[in-house]
């Protein structure tokens, strides 16, 4: 036994050799061209920090969190020293994206809050054992809560790696398992999590039809989220599990697809908008619940689930699961466009900050969900009714694990403003791109040079863009906006029209949904949670990057396929 982890030690140790060597030559080499080639060796250069960070957390198994910090310290100084960004632009960017990321980063810190109380309240034992008498069998239970009450919750802007790996190890889930469920869960509806931001957001942006975007990303969900179902079970439980419940993974998986699918085809043919966006997710998850419990009932088996002595009463489970019915109720409160604009508009200018120059972020405080996760907390308190040393012990807990999360998502989204703004400058006070923007900003210089490497092959490529921009920003959302531009000039350059283009960027949103699978801040948060170390995270990493990268291959396929048939 000491023999063997001898010699798992010393495989260790060379693999992280070899990955600092790699990255070592890699960056010389990418140095060395870009100073001595042509231009587009640049490529390599507007790459390495993202390769140094997935390196980092899959390989070196370093967290998410140092990674951050190393790949945004690699970033300002490439962008500084080597694609045209001055000093004040890219300190300024990294500030920007960090305040521009609370929509996100505070939610993960409230919803960590909302577990500890739950669990330290003893709200997690009782949904625990409803779930379990309403599936049977840790396949369908895996499914049941990854799949469709992920999607339900994130569709909310819940985010389930902060929310469920401490209820998934209260089920009896091994922690790697715990911690799959949760990231996993996290993408089957890819664009339609977080009230559907991810497609209103660039679509306002862009001036796209959000509808026709929805539509174009619909397209893809029935081979994504059946994908995601089978992921789930591939983690779990290898080979053996996807056999088993091979049938359930591809119902809960379509009836998520067709749910969104159907909803916003509905919308794009009539041109009237029946069901808002910010619905269609939810709507998804119940549809993908609803088909695991009708499958379990339809199902011949042996064995009937029977009722244990303890299994809580109507009154208890209310109050278990208090926390989730009071936000689902002030999520679809504010989700309301009316009730939005009220509250968008409610502070005024007491919550605008400017950065730098002219860039200014609008916190929009109370129409964030994070200001509602709070309050769902506060209220859920009168019905959960938590002794004091309960309420204690889960601010101090969440005190100590929270900054982590905090931290990573805000760096990632620093890196990319970084990178969207390399090459900038401010003139008159005002953040201006210089005359050397096309040929010095890196993401620019990425998306032309994909185009020139894979001309119309380009097609097939062009998710990978979504992947590489959801891992750098952290998120589908800040990728979805960064990247616009660069879809849109690569689509230019190969000669494809406006319904092409719409299907490739729906692409490249569906590859950015696929990447929250691999964003070191999403597996830094779920880790942390349960306090595992970075080994866990660096094996979660390697596990999920397997399926990533073939759902984003298989979608790059599909992709040349909808593009050569005209849809």
């Amino acid at each position: 036994m000491r023999w063997f982890c001898g010699a798992g030690k010393l495989k260790e140790k060379i693999i992280t050799i070899l990955s600092l060597i790699t990255l070592a030559i890699f960056g010389i080499v990418a140095l060395v061209l870009a100073q001595f080639g042509q231009g587009s060796w640049k490529f390599l250069l507007a790459f390495y920090p993202l390769l140094v960070i997935l390196v980092g957390v899959a390989f070196l198994r370093q967290s998410g969190l140092t990674m951050a910090f190393i790949g945004l310290i690699f970033t300002i100084l490439l962008a500084i020293f080597q694609f045209g960004t001055s000093l004040e632009v890219a300190l300024g960017a990294s500030i920007y994206g960090f305040v521009k990321s609370f929509g996100i980063s505070v939610s993960v810190a409230a919803t960590m809050l909302m577990i500890f109380l739950m669990r330290e309240a003893g709200a997690l034992g009782t949904i625990s054992k409803v779930i379990k008498q309403q599936v049977i069998g840790r396949e369908i239970q895996a499914l049941y809560i990854g799949i469709g009450f992920g999607s339900f919750l994130t569709s909310l802007g819940v985010v389930t790696p902060a929310l469920f790996p401490p209820f998934l190890v209260a089920m009896g889930f091994a922690p790697t398992s715990a911690i799959a469920i949760a990231v996993l869960g996290y993408d089957p509806t890819t664009s339609f999590s977080l009230l559907s931001i991810p497609i209103t957001l660039p679509a306002q942006v862009g001036g796209l039809d959000p509808i026709e975007f929805a539509f174009k990303i619909a397209i893809f969900l029935p081979l994504v989220s059946t994908g995601f179902a089978f992921a789930i079970l591939w983690v779990i439980g290898g080979k053996s599990s996807m056999r088993k419940a091979a049938v359930p993974a591809v119902a809960c998986g379509l009836a998520l697809a067709l749910a969104c699918l159907g909803a916003v085809s509905l919308d794009y043919f009539t041109g009237v908008e029946y069901v808002p966006l910010r619905i269609v997710g939810v709507i998804a998850g119940l549809a993908a619940m609803g088909a695991l419990y009708v499958y379990q009932k339809l199902e011949p088996r042996t064995e009937k689930p029977q009722k244990n002595n303890d299994y809580p009463k109507i009154k208890e489970i209310l109050r278990a699961f208090s926390p989730w019915i009071i936000l689902v109720a002030l999520a679809a409160t504010v989700s309301v466009p009316q009730v939005d604009a009220v509250l968008k508009n409610a502070l005024g200018n007491l919550e605008r900050i400017t950065i730098f120059a002219d860039q200014v972020v609008d916190l929009d405080i109370l129409s964030q969900i994070y200001t509602w996760i709070f309050a769902a907390i506060f209220l859920s308190l009168l019905v959960l009714r938590p002794k004091r040393k309960q309420v204690k012990d889960s601010l101090s807990f969440w005190l100590r694990r929270f900054m982590g999360p905090f931290l990573a998502y805000s760096i990632y989204f620093s890196i990319a403003f970084v990178m969207a703004w390399s090459a900038m400058e401010v003139v008159n006070g005002h953040l201006t791109r210089t005359s050397l923007y096309d040929l010095q900003n890196m993401n620019v210089i990425l998306g032309t040079t994909l185009a020139k490497i894979f001309g119309a092959g380009y097609i097939f490529v062009a998710t990978s863009l979504g992947l590489f921009g959801a891992i750098v920003g952290g998120s589908e959302t800040s990728s979805n906006v960064l990247f616009l531009n660069i879809q849109k000039t690569a689509s230019d350059n190969i000669g494809l029209g406006h319904s092409e283009f719409m299907t490739l960027y729906g692409s490249h949103a569906v590859a950015g949904g696929i990447a929250s699978a691999v964003t070191p801040a999403k597996i830094n948060n779920a880790v942390v949670t349960i306090d595992e170390t970075k080994h866990t995270e660096s094996f979660i990493m390697r596990k999920h990057l397997i399926v990533a990268l073939l759902l984003t291959v298989a979608t790059g396929i599909l992709t040349g396929f909808f593009v050569s048939i005209g849809i």
